[in-house]
């Protein structure tokens, strides 16, 4: 896949589209109606530094690339409120401060648009509202793992530091294989969220950092699971290490997101009858490390304080990549 200017672009669009993040404003959530006025004048005064110092040609560019993103929205269905998936035994209660794009318009997304391989698992897709597949801080894949009932006897006792270091050797071995098939180099850094279960709602989340050869940044892995009678419910998180911020500033929303049917919540299990999976809360944190990248080919876009407008494309480093674009170079292709 060829590099784009339109990649670029979608940068500036997102930095000069004047989209303050809900999760943004949710990070305090007593704040007073002045502080969050306060936040949007700085916000558009960043954005309109930022807009000065685009050239007419990258001005043009970033007004195109605002279009198609206007246009494919047209070809979508977004909802929001309660949003039944009978399927999955499962209601997502979206809000107003988000959407929901059905299997059907997700996989559109994650397909056609981001280029991954085909998901056929995919249930949905969640933005902030006022975001879109073209300029968003972070996105939601909605999947769910029919593995049967997962126990947490061990969520009290699992040692995350000891935890995080089996996992830092799987991922390296993984790694191995990726590079013989032909894809980068991926370690695993670190907890970005130290793992969090809540046994009276049976929720876990955790974040994960991890690095990709040849990227200048770090991709961010969060993920937040809702434990049923038959499975997982499954919210992975599509976004930058930058947006870690955002994500956990809009968990306090998102983590309520989900209930299940009656017969299908988690006290509703049999044990007589019932399929129960065959690990723990520590197998579903170690597990499906880097089944997918999320947003292989998409565009991650950052918003940061200090005005600099980056971009993360698989393969491609960010400043060189920004260089290249607009201070001439070779177009080269994504690895």
């Amino acid at each position: 896949m060829k590099k784009s200017l339109l990649l670029v672009a979608g940068i500036a669009t997102f930095f000069l589209g004047g989209m303050t993040s809900v999760a943004r404003a949710q990070e305090t959530p007593a704040a007073t109606d002045q502080t969050q006025n306060d936040q949007t004048q700085n916000d558009q005064a960043q954005n309109d530094q930022a807009q000065q110092e685009l050239t007419p040609e990258q001005k043009k560019t970033l007004a195109e690339y605002r279009a198609k993103a206007a246009a494919f929205m047209k070809t979508v269905h977004p909802q929001t409120g309660e949003v039944p998936l009978a399927s999955v035994g499962v209601k997502l209660d979206i809000g107003k401060d988000f959407y929901f794009l059905d299997s059907k318009d997700a996989r559109k997304v994650l397909e056609k648009l981001w280029q991954n391989p085909p998901s056929p698992e995919t249930l949905g897709l969640i933005f902030p509202k006022d975001e879109d597949p073209y300029f968003y801080s972070y996105a939601v894949e909605v999947t769910f793992d029919d593995i049967g009932y997962v126990s947490d006897k061990d969520a009290a006792g699992i040692n995350y530091t000891k935890l995080l270091k089996k996992m830092k050797k799987q991922t390296k071995e993984g790694s191995a294989y990726r590079v013989k098939q032909g894809y980068q180099a991926v370690e695993l850094l670190d907890w970005a969220e130290p793992p969090k279960y809540d046994p009276q709602n049976k929720r876990l989340y955790w974040g994960k950092l991890l690095h990709f050869d040849g990227e200048d940044g770090n991709t961010l892995n969060y993920n937040l699971r809702f434990l049923g009678r038959k499975g997982v419910m499954q919210f992975n998180y599509i976004a930058d290490a930058d947006s870690l911020g955002d994500i956990k500033a809009a968990m306090p929303v998102m983590s309520k997101m989900v209930s299940f049917y009656p017969g299908r919540r988690y006290e509703d299990f049999n044990k007589s009858t019932d399929k129960v999976a065959a690990y723990g809360v520590a197998g579903l944190i170690a597990g499906g490390l880097i089944a997918k990248k999320v947003g292989l080919l998409g565009v991650f876009l950052l918003f940061l304080k200090k005005g600099w407008i980056i971009i993360l494309a698989a393969g491609a480093g960010i400043k060189a990549f920004f260089s290249r674009m607009f201070g001439g170079g070779h177009d080269n292709d994504i690895g």
